[in-house]
C-alpha cells in the first residue's frame, strides 16, 4: 500500500525541490580580476554578498592584462572584462561587440612612475620630463595595453616619437616596481598600488599623475572613464536580468568603498585577493587604497570615452574616427 508523506515531509521536500531549482537557475559571471586593487568593486560585490543578494553568483578570474581579459571574454572563458576605455575602443574597432556595463575608475588609474636616476626630472613636471625620457626604457603592462597608448600621446604631446624610447613589458605593479627597481627598466606606465611603493618607500616618484589633471588634454579628458566593465554585446542581450543583477551589486560596492567608516574592511578584503610579500606590503595597499577608493566609481561618462576614442585615432593608433556610442 502507497501511504502519502507527512505533511512536514512534504513540505521539505518542496522546499528542497524548489531551493535547488533556484540555484541551478541562478546565472553566474566570472569577471576580469587584476593583482593589485584594480579590481576593487567586483571583489567588495562578491565578498559582501551583494552579487548573490541581487541574484547572480560572481566569480574572479585573475587575468592581469586588459587585451588579453578582452580576448578571454571573446572567447567564452569569462562574461566581464575590466579595460580601460583605450583597450575597448581598440577591441570594438577590430571587429568585437562589446558593451560597457559600468566603471570601475571614473579616472584614470594609470601614472607615470621614474626611479631615482630621473627624480629631479620628475620634479619638472610635464611635459619636461618627456624629453628626459629620451633614449630610456619605459615599462608597461604589456605591449598593446593602454599604458603604452598613453605613454604615445604624452610623447606626441610633448614633441616627441614614439621611438624615441624603448618599450618594455613589465606586467602588473608587483613586477613592474622590482623591474625598475632593479633598473630593468628607467621608467614606468602603471596603475595602482604603484603610487603606494612610491609613496611609502620612497623608491620612485609620480612623474605625471593624470587623475589629477597632470599631462596632456587627451589624457586628462578621459578622467570619467578610467577602467570600465565590459560584456559581449550578445551576452547581455540574452542574460539582461544577469547584467542589471550584477550592476546592482556593484553600485552597492560602490557605496560600501566610499564610505570611510569601511576603510579597515575594505583593506582586508583587499589582503585576501592580494597581498605584498615584502616589509610594509600591507601599508603600501592602504596607502593607494585611501587614494584612489574615491575614484572607484560605477557611472561612466560617455563624452570620456569618446575623448579616449578620439585621442587614439589623433595619434594614428585607430585609422579612422570611432563614435563612443557604439560601446554603449
Amino acid at each position: 500500500m502507497i501511504r502519502s508523506l507527512p505533511r512536514q515531509a512534504l513540505v521539505a521536500a518542496l522546499t528542497f525541490v524548489v531551493c535547488a531549482s533556484a540555484h541551478a537557475q541562478t546565472p553566474t559571471l566570472r569577471i576580469q580580476d587584476y593583482p593589485g586593487i584594480v579590481g576593487t568593486l567586483a571583489r567588495v560585490a562578491v565578498e559582501k554578498g551583494y552579487c548573490a543578494k541581487n541574484g547572480v553568483q560572481c566569480t574572479l578570474t585573475t587575468i592581469p592584462a586588459a587585451p588579453l581579459g578582452v580576448q578571454t571574454l571573446m572567447a567564452g572563458g569569462i562574461e566581464v572584462a575590466l579595460a580601460p576605455s583605450e583597450v575597448a575602443i581598440q577591441s570594438v574597432a577590430r571587429g568585437a561587440d562589446l558593451k560597457i556595463v559600468g566603471g570601475m575608475f571614473n579616472a584614470s588609474p594609470f601614472m607615470l612612475f621614474v626611479g631615482p636616476a630621473l627624480f629631479d626630472s620628475a620634479a619638472k613636471g610635464y611635459p619636461a620630463v618627456m624629453h628626459d625620457l629620451k633614449g630610456k626604457k619605459v615599462g608597461v603592462t604589456s605591449r598593446g595595453a593602454a599604458p603604452e597608448f598613453q605613454i604615445k600621446a604624452m610623447l606626441a604631446e610633448a614633441g616627441l616619437k614614439a621611438d624615441d624610447i624603448t618599450f618594455v613589458a613589465v606586467g602588473s605593479p608587483n613586477t613592474g616596481y622590482p623591474a625598475l627597481l632593479n633598473k630593468q627598466v628607467d621608467a614606468v606606465m602603471s596603475f595602482v598600488p604603484f603610487d603606494g611603493f612610491c609613496d611609502v618607500l620612497k623608491t620612485c616618484r609620480i612623474a605625471v599623475f593624470p587623475a589629477k589633471g597632470e599631462g596632456p588634454k587627451v589624457l586628462t579628458d578621459l578622467n570619467g572613464a578610467g577602467g570600465v566593465y565590459v560584456m559581449r554585446r550578445d551576452y547581455t542581450i540574452k542574460n539582461p536580468v544577469a547584467v542589471d543583477a550584477f550592476i546592482k551589486a556593484l553600485h552597492e560596492a560602490e557605496r560600501f568603498t566610499a564610505d570611510p567608516a569601511n576603510a579597515a574592511e575594505l583593506l582586508k578584503i583587499t589582503l585576501r585577493h592580494y597581498r605584498i610579500d615584502m616589509p610594509q606590503g600591507d601599508e603600501v595597499l592602504k596607502n593607494s587604497l585611501d587614494r584612489f577608493r574615491a575614484n572607484m566609481v560605477v557611472a561612466v561618462k560617455k563624452e570620456a570615452v569618446q575623448s579616449a576614442a578620439d585621442y587614439l585615432h589623433q595619434t594614428g593608433q585607430l585609422d579612422k574616427s570611432f563614435d563612443a556610442a557604439r560601446l554603449f
